[in-house]
């Protein structure tokens, strides 16, 4: 039996790496309304955003200069804007890569605030 290395859920889904963690997230900023003793009365989300950090190993002819910050990178079908991208490579030639990425949270259904 072979050792196959990677996330099989997640087979070429980043051409040139075979990835070892992928991490999701999401994230917003708030504004507090703050009543005239300094309690808070209302909590208000907005930025909105879901997050991806994805770490793997990059193959031997792997070619990861297409993953540039601005540039997009779909998982799982979702569709997110690369933030940051490092890598490392080590003393014997092994390199590792983690992009981190972000898109816009959909609306919630139903119209409400």
């Amino acid at each position: 039996m072979s050792i196959v290395f990677g996330l099989a859920s997640f087979k070429n889904a980043v051409a040139g790496l075979h990835l070892q963690t992928v991490t999701y997230g999401e994230t917003a900023s708030s504004a507090e309304a703050i009543d005239e003793d300094g309690n808070i009365e209302q909590i208000d989300m907005y930025g909105k955003k879901r997050t991806i950090q994805c770490e793997g190993n990059v193959v031997a002819e792997g070619d990861i200069s297409a993953l540039t910050v601005g540039g997009e990178l779909t998982i799982g079908g979702k569709k997110y804007t690369i933030d940051n991208v490092s890598v490392r490579e080590g003393v014997n030639g092994h390199k590792t890569a983690s992009i981190n990425g972000s898109a816009p949270m959909e609306a919630a259904e139903g119209g409400g605030s």
